[in-house]
């Protein structure tokens, strides 16, 4: 069958609407492309203020946090970020340890663990030693565990809270 043309049950050729639809929009856009006008002087100053040098978009005129409703998770930055935190000068506080016990979800990365408490779902900050104790547990097992809070630098978005391990075991 040819583009062009086609048969009909007759044997009569009719023409095709293929190719005058591709040249159609293959020249709608090009001309979309090439029809950029000059943004207004509001939103020139929005597009160059929106990032920062880290590549994080900062939306901060249009959404607050109160109207964004309720989080779905807790921001828990990398060590890395506490590291350089105290080594700009700024200091890390840290709670009293606190015990409680959950169920082991597993380990979330390198360097946490998800634990299910009563409440809810929360990603613990550990040290390399206690990620190595719980690669031996199960999906599911309940622990008791101890904790500290740890309130860090969070550079622009001010004081993060990062739960931190302190032990944990299997529960009796």
């Amino acid at each position: 069958m040819n583009l062009m043309t086609a048969r009909r049950s007759g044997g009569k050729r009719k023409a095709s609407l293929a190719p005058a639809s591709l040249a159609l929009m293959s020249m709608l856009m090009i001309a979309a492309g090439c029809g950029v006008k000059e943004m207004p002087a509001d939103n020139a100053s929005n597009a160059t203020n929106a990032t920062t040098g880290s590549g994080i978009v900062d939306s901060s005129s249009d959404v607050s946090p109160d109207s964004a409703g309720e989080p779905v998770a807790q921001a828990t930055p990398t060590p890395g970020n506490s590291e350089k935190a105290a080594a700009s000068g700024d200091p890390v506080t840290q709670s009293e340890e606190q015990q409680a016990s959950g169920t082991f979800n597993g380990l979330a990365d390198g360097h946490s663990v998800e634990i299910k408490t009563p409440t809810d779902t929360v990603v613990f900050q550990a040290g390399s030693e206690l990620v190595q104790q719980m690669q031996a547990f199960e999906q599911g097992t309940s622990v008791d565990y101890t904790y500290i809070v740890k309130e860090v630098d969070g550079g622009t978005d001010g004081k993060i809270k990062q739960p931190w391990l302190v032990s944990i075991k299997e529960a009796s």
